[in-house]
């Protein structure tokens, strides 16, 4: 688990957002941070989300637009001023044998894990950024339009999932070989689920808008997964 999971299972965007001094009433909302807001418009709760100016993300993200901080320290500063006490150790790449001619079969080997990885980084960043479409597909289409309104099961994975897919294609697009070979080793099966979700979600699209959109005429605005 690195170091962005452990901090999201550990604490939330409200009790963020309240340990750094905004005050949150008790229906979740307050005045948000990142517009001149003179009404409370942001809503907190796992996550966040204004609707005057649009901001929203999970608690990490609130912290780094807080602080003008990186994704990254933003949950160390997270991890310390909570006293979260999580141990990210940085992966360590395989030593290589101390032979200094290497057997022509490991050398095939490792050509072959090679040209697997490279494979697999242009099928995962395909997948990644299909699912980021949707991400913001469903941002937009499913908007909570009132501040009483529960969010919709879509617009919530939106929120949660955004930030992290953009980390994962950065890792892909802009990694070094060592930050990639973690991200294949780790969380390759976690990428293939996103595709899969991606594939069962466009096969009943219509249906699923469909049923939304007459849930939309139910005027108790509560939505359950």
């Amino acid at each position: 688990m690195n170091l962005f999971q452990a901090v999201k299972e550990k604490i939330n965007a409200r009790a963020v957002a309240k340990h750094y001094g905004v005050k949150v009433k008790s229906n979740g909302m307050a005045c948000c941070l990142f517009h001149n807001d003179k009404h409370p418009s942001l809503k907190v709760d796992e996550y966040y989300h204004c609707f005057a100016c649009g901001a929203s993300g999970d608690a990490i993200d609130f912290v780094a637009r807080m602080f003008g901080l990186s994704q990254y320290d933003a949950a160390q500063k997270l991890n310390q001023d909570f006293s979260l006490g999580i141990e990210i150790h940085p992966y360590k790449k395989k030593s290589k044998p101390k032979k200094k001619k290497i057997a022509k079969t490991e050398q095939e080997r490792a050509t072959f894990v090679k040209q697997k990885i490279q494979l697999w980084v242009v099928e995962a960043t395909e997948i990644l950024i299909n699912y980021l479409k949707w991400i913001e597909f469903w941002k937009e289409f499913y908007k909570p339009q009132t501040t009483e309104e529960e969010w919709y099961p879509l617009f919530s994975e939106a929120l949660e999932k955004e930030l992290l897919i953009n980390r994962y294609l950065d890792t892909l697009q802009f990694g070094n070989g060592d930050e990639i070979l973690e991200l294949f080793e780790f969380n390759r099966e976690e990428v293939k689920h996103y595709g899969e979700r991606i594939e069962e979600y466009q096969r009943g699209v219509l249906a699923e808008i469909r049923e939304y959109c007459e849930r939309r005429n139910d005027d108790s605005g509560r939505y359950s997964a």
